[in-house]
Formats: structure tokens, C-alpha cells, sequence
């Protein structure tokens, strides 16, 4: 495997790591958001917070991993 394979592996790796942290973060931060709706009787208001937190934490995560120096 040359060198430039091997980048191209790593970069794809990258990016499908990201893909999951935001996937994930959005499925657990909404079903948290979920639940507290359906604990406390609500309309939507927590899946919404719980999506955007999930976003948010996610685009961080791979941030502090992938973005710094």
C-alpha cells in the first residue's frame, strides 16, 4: 500500500467516524429528549432540545478529535 492509499484510508476513516458521532448523538440525545417528553407530558419540546444537544454535542466530539492540531 503506498503512502497516498493510505491517507485516502485514513481521511475515509475520518469521515465515517464523524458521520457515526452525529448519528449517534442525535439518536441518543433525542430518545433522552423523548423520554422526558413523555415523562412529563409535553409536545415536542424535549425531542427538540435533545436533538439540538445531541447536534451540538456530536459536532464538539469530533471536533476535540478530528479539528485540533
Amino acid at each position: 500500500m503506498t503512502p497516498d492509499q493510505h491517507k485516502l484510508d485514513n481521511s475515509e476513516r475520518a469521515v465515517w467516524s464523524i458521520l457515526v458521532y452525529l448519528i449517534a448523538g442525535l439518536v441518543i440525545w433525542g430518545g433522552i429528549g423523548y423520554g422526558f417528553d413523555v415523562w412529563l407530558g409535553h409536545s415536542h419540546y424535549g425531542i427538540i432540545t435533545g436533538l439540538v444537544l445531541g447536534l451540538g454535542s456530536s459536532l464538539y466530539l469530533a471536533w476535540l478529535r478530528f479539528g485540533r492540531t
